[in-house]
């Protein structure tokens, strides 16, 4: 199970503490409801938009994009309108999905990000002590 942090590619402003890899089949997709949980995180593949990482509506170190047209929807954000999501200094990189007609997450554009893995205490013995 791998443990990550993402961090803005353009400026590495950092955007999440510690994420923990969940599984893509335990998503929920069912309308209006959290598709994963908070400090989570999962590697979706899909066919308009390729991979993305998924993780929770929470408060990571996000701000909401300038341009409020990119949140349209009835009771939350559409996420149809554009990357709604910047790092701290203005720098697009993912999309609020939130309406009640979806699910509610955020995903993440995979080319806007770094992606830095965190080791376990027993991964680093293991390279240290070559267990």
């Amino acid at each position: 199970m791998k443990t990550i942090r993402l961090y803005c590619k353009t400026c590495n402003a950092k955007l999440t503490d510690d994420l923990t890899e969940l599984n893509a089949n335990a998503l929920r997709f069912e309308d209006g409801v959290d598709m994963i949980a908070k400090n989570k995180f999962s590697i979706t593949n899909h066919e308009n938009s390729g991979k993305e990482i998924v993780i929770a509506i929470d408060a990571y170190f996000f701000k909401n994009h300038k341009d409020c047209n990119r949140f349209s929807g009835c009771c939350g954000s559409s996420g149809l309108d554009g990357m709604n999501k910047t790092c701290v200094n203005g720098h697009e990189i993912a999309t609020e999905v939130s309406d009640c007609w979806t699910p509610h997450y955020i995903k993440v554009n995979l080319a806007k990000v770094t992606i830095k893995e965190k080791i376990t205490d027993y991964e680093y013995k293991k390279m240290l002590y070559g267990i």
